[in-house]
Order: structure tokens, then C-alpha cells, then sequence
């Protein structure tokens, strides 16, 4: 696969313990400010027909996980509560795979699946994913303030010591690198519910407690209108078209 990773995931990657690398729950696990770049070198070479199954068909063995697809729809491009995965950095996803494999973020479902899944598998999911290009089905839904939501997502609010999504999340809204997934086109129902898990310390996952802070800063009202604004931007495009 043609695909170039920036030198600082690549040292790092080749730097840390094969251990830590393949078990995020050990002693020596990879840190969550380089961990997205590290996953991503094994994302970018994983085989992604080996995981077709696991997304295209449910399985009939009782140790096998649901079908990817069940949930995520079929290009991946979620609904409700259920997050857009198509066009996500490939680092990123994998990293919250092994996140729910190791406690680190909590979803029942999701830690059911990750449990049956190995570590290939994993980035195997993430290479899939990062590829897929779906159109956009999000709009908003819970009643936010869009000029508010506009403004925090653009400019953020100082006053309250709030900076800004793009700040982190790239001009259009569609990632940075592979640490700062995309937000444009997210179903804003699964942002809220997120921001508030932040807010609550129920997750704690973001490199450096980036989102613990922004979202400790939000009001209820503030998550309502970011997340209904985002719904309406279009979603990213296939990060390696030419793959």
C-alpha cells in the first residue's frame, strides 16, 4: 500500500517495546500522545481482506464478533448514537480498539467485539475504515443554537477558556493527522454523548486530557450546538484515493 506516515510515528513506533506495541493493557503501554501515530504504522500495513468477514456477515460461532456493519452500516457511515467511521484516520480507530480492549474507554458493545479481535484485526479495521468514503446522512437533531455552535467550532470562547474544534480538528473540520479524528459529517447525537462522557471523566482516552478540558468547559447547551453545527459540514473524502 502506497501510503507515507509522518517520521515521528514511524521512530516511535520502531522505538517502543514490541510488547507495548501489541498490548496497550500492559506494564509499558504505549502512552495515548503517540499511541494514534504508532498504531498507524501497523494500520498502514495491515491486510484488510483478512477482516471482510468481520464486517460484511454476522457470524454463526459464539466466539465470533457481531458484524461491523450491523452497526456502523455498510460504508460505515453510522447513525444516531453509533459514530461515522468512514474516512477516520486509520491510527485513530485502531487506537480505540485496543482503548476498549484495555479499559481505557468504556461501551459494552464495543468491548464485547474488541475482546474476540487481535491486534492485526485491529489495525486491519483501521486501515478499512480510514478508506471508505460515505455520503452524508448526519443532520442536526437536538435542538442546538447553530450560530453558537458555528461560533465555538470556529472560534471557540475565550471567555470561558474554550478554544476552538478546528483549532485541533483541522479548518474543515476533517482531522488532523491521526490523533485528531474528523468531526464534520458526526452524527450529533454521538458527539453529545461524548462530550458529556469527557465532562464526566466516564472517558479518558484523549492524548494529553486534551478533551477532559474542553469539554469540562462546555455547558449542555454549548454541547447541543457544536454537535448539531457539525452535523451539517460535509464529511472528509478517502485520505489515499489513489490506493
Amino acid at each position: 500500500m502506497k501510503r507515507s506516515i509522518v517520521a515521528i510515528g514511524v521512530l516511535l513506533a520502531a522505538s517502543l517495546p514490541l510488547a507495548a506495541q501489541e498490548d496497550p493493557g500492559a506494564k509499558n503501554a504505549i502512552p495515548h500522545n503517540i499511541a494514534a501515530e504508532t498504531y498507524a504504522k501497523a494500520a498502514f500495513e495491515a491486510d484488510t481482506t483478512s477482516i471482510l468477514a468481520l464486517i460484511e456477515s454476522a457470524k454463526t460461532a459464539a466466539d465470533a464478533p457481531w458484524a461491523c456493519a450491523t452497526c456502523h452500516g455498510a460504508a460505515g457511515e453510522g447513525s444516531l448514537t453509533v459514530p461515522r467511521l468512514a474516512g477516520l484516520p486509520a491510527g485513530y480507530l485502531t487506537k480505540q480498539l485496543h482503548d476498549y480492549s484495555n479499559g481505557a474507554r468504556r461501551n459494552d458493545n464495543m468491548e464485547y467485539v474488541v475482546s474476540r479481535l487481535d491486534v492485526d484485526q485491529m489495525a486491519a479495521l483501521g486501515a478499512y475504515y480510514a478508506g471508505l468514503e460515505a455520503a452524508p446522512n448526519a443532520q442536526p437533531s437536538l435542538g442546538g443554537d447553530m450560530e453558537r455552535g458555528r461560533a465555538l467550532a470556529l472560534q471557540g470562547d475565550w471567555s470561558v477558556n474554550l478554544p476552538s474544534c478546528f483549532s485541533c480538528h483541522g479548518a474543515l473540520g476533517w482531522g488532523v493527522e491521526q490523533a485528531f479524528p474528523s468531526l464534520a459529517g458526526q452524527h450529533p447525537a454521538y458527539i453529545h454523548r461524548q462530550l458529556a462522557a469527557w465532562k464526566s471523566g466516564r472517558r479518558q482516552n484523549s492524548p494529553l486530557g486534551l478533551m477532559q478540558s474542553v469539554a469540562e468547559a462546555m455547558s449542555q447547551r454549548d454541547m447541543r450546538a457544536v454537535a448539531d453545527y457539525l452535523a451539517t459540514l460535509p464529511p472528509p473524502q478517502p485520505r489515499y484515493p489513489d490506493d
